[in-house]
């Protein structure tokens, strides 16, 4: 089965968690820095999708940009290869400035156009996904992330928008290989506690949502084997996108927005 207990989980936090990570870094202060922005970038990533959330949204995309002003000053330049650098800070550029012009757009007529930076912002960590593997930096988790956030999202909101058939569920079924294939490396990747700041008992948090995830797609696997229709909506929807969403967000910097 998928399901891997939770003591092997945490186990992983004293093995890989702790030991593992910016020690195989070419450079070590860039790998921070990435951290760094990934912090401030989840926040309004998250902000955005929520139309309710426009002050917070519109807070944490300042914060992006000013981090990033500062990350790209400093690494624009950084390497010389074009194609493996410079294009993508173009494209992030580009991206957060759609963002801004949504963000500065919205009004509490039109709350649901909030979306529109979200998805902006998708092409942010769409870009880092491309950008790190190919410069040094293989084992970044929330990239592991966005590699299965893309087929499991896939499944979530085709099982929501569409009618339930034999083409449908033919399609999840192939989708979630690829997802499976994506989660594994989640599962794989260790998560370094002094790089993300995170205490033990945040990293014992984080392992509990990856158990809970492993225990929801095991659910779908279920679901698809016996071909119920109403099964397989039940568990491929909300029931393994909200522990993803909940471990992807523990990455991010909320600490702005407490009360």
């Amino acid at each position: 089965m998928l399901k891997k207990s939770l003591s092997l989980l945490l186990a992983m936090v004293c093995v890989l968690g702790l030991l593992v990570g910016s020690a195989s870094a070419k450079d070590e202060v860039l790998l921070q820095d990435m951290v760094s922005l990934e912090k401030v970038y989840i926040p309004a990533l998250f902000f955005t999708n929520q139309p309710d959330k426009l002050l917070p949204a519109k807070k944490a995309l300042q914060l992006y940009r000013g981090a990033w002003n500062q990350f790209n000053a400093t690494y624009a330049d950084y390497r010389p290869d074009y194609a493996n650098w410079g294009v993508y800070f173009e494209n992030i550029e580009y991206a957060l400035q759609d963002a801004e012009a949504v963000v500065a757009s919205v009004t509490p007529e039109n709350p649901a156009s909030l979306v529109l930076a979200h998805e902006a912002l998708e092409g942010v960590r769409a870009t880092m996904l491309s950008l790190r593997p190919l410069n040094g930096f293989p084992k970044f988790i929330t990239d592991k992330m966005t590699q299965f956030h893309d087929p499991m999202e896939h499944i979530v909101i085709s099982l929501k928008t569409q009618p339930m058939s034999p083409e449908l569920i033919a399609e999840v079924e192939a989708t979630f290989v690829e997802t499976m294939k994506a989660w594994s490396e989640v599962e794989k990747c260790p998560v370094d506690a002094g790089l993300w700041g995170f205490s033990v008992e945040k990293m014992m948090g984080y392992y509990a949502k990856i158990s809970e995830e492993a225990t929801a797609l095991d659910n779908l696997a279920v679901a698809l084997e016996s071909g119920d229709p109403v099964a397989i909506k039940m568990a491929g929807t909300l029931a393994i996108k909200e522990p993803f969403v909940q471990a992807y967000t523990m990455f991010g910097d909320f600490t702005p927005f407490m009360p």
